[in-house]
């Protein structure tokens, strides 16, 4: 059979606004096969399961998991009859969109029925791709379906971003939640979106729409692999009274280039996706309008992502035990999985909205000083290209290191898989305080931050700084400035003119450079009662949890100046848990049990456990201020929750933006 595909305008597009060389763009079509090779058809042969798509009589793509195996049923299976045909039987359930689609008359405007697939082996990661026609289909009774396939695209993929699990057999009893195959319908119901939340594996639908002045391109269809860690999906609502509009945000995955599915979306905004939850049965089927979204239009949605898939669901079927699969391993993601990037209506709702400088010339940050605080932890001191407006203490900055150390595009890196997806950007805390202006009741504008790092093992940006201080700092290397953010503060944003405010008692819990908020917020707090001196005392406590001599850190606390002394009380307790530096965890606490009294710190030697938390006087009466790592955060927020700790006086920090 002749080799017909070439890409058409849509994949040509996108190849050309993202930099596809020329010569990756004129292959494609070779690695595009015709005919199914043998492995291919060995490859499919010995699946248990087969996402499939087609379209419906309106030319909306629907996209199933279909089972392929069966613990009664030896007639269920793959089979491939000569090069290009495929026999299909299945089971599925009653209520599949799939199912109901292909017993309709095709879409109108094509000659045959169009299908696309691609099969994925979960326990290697291996995945090959198929497209064609559906030459016959029969549905026998409500839960099993026969199909001949006739193939003529054929193309193996890589292994990223597929979360190895294994999977085994199970009858499920399907149950409709939802039904929306036939109506205009966006709603999804939160056991839906739940689905959704989950989800590292999903299933993208897309049709390419032929232009007549295309030579060689045809209206065809293809499925994908979509993955990630769980949430990679974002989904938000927009509600204009009468009625809800449901979206979902794919950030796009650096690939093969080929953008093929984006391509399709480009000439046909119709998509298909379906999310299976192997573990529940639960299988949420979605039809819809897609658009993707480049360069500043994909930052203004979700930040750091220049390249992204927004779908308007159009159409939703949700079916409890839905699906003949079951979970019969632990999954294991893939380690080529970025991050999970939020929306920045996410990032507004948890305080951690950026605010950018508003400046034709980009700001630049040059490093001009460290300072070792521990032997995994400095501060990093730099100066601004241009004074800012800092942000209240706890608030942070975004520094872009991609002009320095951008490798460029790698299609797979298994020394370190997170490279290839990697932005070079990083958020910190701002951890000093600018001078506080009594005149005008404000922290100062000011060209100088600060951050305070940990070398964390395997960790890029850290072990740059860390490693490279003395080049950035000889060579004057600028590094561009993003803006900054606030969210997290024991401040609270007051009228303009008034002094800034903060609750009379807290509780301070921190694990690891999670200090580092706590460590501007002291040096704050200090500034406005040396100021404005409080009708009450200010009373501290601060629960601190660091390793081997992390704990060094807390020096930064002891620079107590005697006006202040007798309006201000911290009490530090801090955890040392052991690492492999016994030596230094020694030094650590010798030295600050040489600076501080007896009163103002205690270090326990072990972890910190809820009875600590417990102990805290006057708990009930404090705002609680919490950062660390997520296991610390967790157990933490258990405490709090068996204490009866009010919701409203609890603030949280995360490392996830």
């Amino acid at each position: 059979m002749a080799q017909i595909h070439k890409s058409h305008r849509g994949e040509l597009m996108l190849q050309e606004r993202r930099h596809t060389p020329k010569e990756v763009s004129d292959a494609i079509p070779h690695y595009i096969e015709s005919d199914m090779p043998k492995q291919h058809a060995d490859f499919f042969a010995g699946l248990s399961y087969l996402p499939l798509a087609t379209l419906d009589r309106n030319g909306r793509p629907w996209v199933s998991l279909l089972v392929t195996q069966s613990d009664s049923d030896p007639s269920v299976g793959i089979q491939v009859a000569g090069q290009n045909t495929t026999h299909v039987v299945a089971e599925t359930n009653p209520h599949d969109p799939f199912v109901r689609a292909v017993s309709q008359d095709p879409a109108s405007g094509l000659e045959a029925r169009l299908f696309a697939g691609v099969g994925i082996d979960f326990g290697n990661r291996r995945r090959n791709k198929i497209a064609g026609s559906i030459r016959t289909s029969d549905v026998e009774g409500e839960e099993k379906i026969r199909l001949q396939l006739l193939s003529d695209q054929h193309l193996g993929n890589c292994p990223k971003y597929i979360t190895v699990r294994s999977l085994g057999h199970t009858r499920r009893n399907p149950e409709i939640i939802h039904d929306g195959f036939d109506v205009h319908s966006s709603v999804l119901s939160n056991e839906a979106k739940s689905v959704v939340a989950r989800a590292s594996t999903l299933f993208l639908a897309t049709k390419h729409t032929s232009d007549a002045t295309t030579a060689g391109a045809q209206t065809d269809m293809g499925v994908n692999h979509r993955g990630g860690a769980p949430g990679f999906t974002r989904l938000y609502e927009e509600n204009d009274g009468a009625r809800v509009t449901t979206y979902l945000v794919l950030p796009d995955h650096s690939g093969n280039r080929f953008y093929q599915s984006l391509g399709n979306i480009e000439t046909d905004p119709k998509v298909g996706l379906v999310f299976p939850d192997f573990e529940t049965g639960e299988i949420l089927y979605i039809t819809g309008d897609a658009e993707n979204l480049l360069g500043d239009d994909a930052d203004a949605l979700m930040p750091r992502v220049s390249l992204l898939t927004r779908i308007k669901v159009t159409g939703a079927v949700f079916v409890r035990g839905g699906l003949n699969l079951k979970q019969a391993s632990k999954e294991q993601l893939s380690p080529y999985n970025p991050p999970v990037k939020y929306l920045r209506a996410e990032l507004e709702k948890m305080g951690h909205a950026i605010k950018a400088h508003d400046a034709a010339i980009p700001l630049t940050a040059k490093l001009i000083a460290t300072k070792p605080l521990s032997s995994t932890i400095s501060t990093f001191e730099f100066e601004l290209s241009e004074a800012i407006n800092a942000p209240l203490p706890g608030g942070f900055g975004v520094f872009d290191f991609s002009d320095l150390v951008d490798a460029g595009y790698s299609h797979m890196n298994e020394t370190n898989p997170q490279l290839v997806n990697e932005d070079y950007v990083r958020t910190w805390t701002l951890s000093g305080a600018p001078k506080f202006d009594e005149e005008n009741n404000a922290f100062r504008t000011t060209n100088r931050i600060s951050v305070t790092v940990k070398r964390k093992p395997g960790g890029l940006m850290s072990n740059l700084l860390h490693n490279n201080a003395e080049k950035l700092i000889t060579y004057n290397l600028p590094v561009k400035f993003k803006g900054t953010g606030a969210g997290f503060s024991c401040f609270s944003e007051v009228a303009e003119g008034s002094p800034p405010k903060f609750p009379a008692k807290m509780l301070w819990i921190a694990g690891g450079v999670g200090i580092t908020p706590f460590m501007v917020m002291w040096d704050g707090v200090k500034q406005v009662v040396e100021t404005y001196p409080q009708d009450q005392p200010i009373d501290i406590v601060f629960l601190f949890s660091g390793r081997d001599d992390d704990i060094a850190v807390l020096q930064h606390f002891a620079k107590k100046n005697s006006s202040v002394s007798d309006q201000v009380t911290l009490r530090i307790v801090a955890f040392q848990s052991a690492g492999e530096n016994a030596l230094a965890a020694k030094s650590a606490r010798d030295d600050l049990n040489a600076t501080f009294t007896d009163q103002l710190l205690k270090i326990e030697e072990r972890r910190m456990q809820s009875e600590d938390v417990q102990s805290v006087a006057h708990l009930g009466m404090r705002d609680v201020y919490m950062c660390g790592p997520e296991a610390m955060m967790t157990s933490t927020e258990a405490a709090l929750n068996g204490l009866g700790v009010e919701e409203a006086r609890r603030h949280r920090e995360t490392f996830v933006f």
